[in-house]
């Protein structure tokens, strides 16, 4: 399990990292977190103080000044990359991404119900998606095998989005979003379909998001 520290800065711009686990790939979601840290950063320039005149930013703005200059051409190639991954993911990977997210709620809801479903058997989760897609005309989660292979790309990841969605469907709630993405991850690595003994998600396919407080 890769497991990715957020600071208060990052915390605050989670969709970028959501939008790097749309990425296909294993090693292209870890560089696509590191190109999403380098947007933060960009982001975050225009409030720092480098031309006030005061003493204490004279002692302390040249080490800063240097390490903009020697940073820069590091965000410049994010700042590509990062167009790229977004243009993907408006083209394809958001659909695929949401898709998966919604066979995630249908698993959770299958533990917390104490049902355990499958996901392939017949009438199973998978299913239970085709038919929802086909009733609503949901393009791209009509096929059962498509659905399996993005199951299979993404459930790694789907607890992020999750969290998401349970906070903007619950306002009211007092838990940091992470602790609720760390909950739905962790339900989904250590239950099992009835009658399995692997896991709905392997550990080992999961990246997990820690909070790192300033304080």
């Amino acid at each position: 399990m890769a497991i990715i520290p957020i600071n208060e800065p990052e915390l605050l711009s989670l969709e970028f990292f959501r939008v790097a686990l749309s990425e296909d790939t294993h090693e292209a979601r870890m560089r696509g977190i590191d190109v999403m840290r380098q947007e933060v950063v960009s982001m975050g320039l225009p409030n720092f103080p480098i031309g006030r005149r005061d003493a204490e930013q004279k002692r302390n703005r040249p080490e800063f000044v240097q390490w903009v200059a020697e940073t820069s051409a590091a965000r410049y190639d994010a700042a590509h990359e990062c167009a790229g991954i977004i243009g993907r993911y408006e083209r394809k990977n958001e659909r695929k991404l949401n898709v998966a997210e919604e066979i995630g709620k249908l698993v959770w809801d299958s533990i917390q119900s104490q049902r355990f479903q499958g996901l392939h058997v017949t009438g199973g989760i998978l299913e239970q998606v085709r038919d929802l897609a086909k009733a609503l005309g949901i393009s791209g989660a009509r096929d059962k095998d498509t659905l399996r292979k993005i199951w299979s790309c993404y459930r790694g990841v789907v607890h992020l989005g999750m969290a998401m969605d349970y906070l903007e469907d619950n306002p009211e709630t007092d838990l940091h979003l992470l602790h609720i993405a760390e909950r739905f991850r962790q339900g989904l690595s250590q239950n099992c379909p009835k009658g399995k003994c692997k896991p709905y998600v392997a550990i080992s396919e999961q990246i997990s998001f820690l909070y790192i407080s300033g304080a």
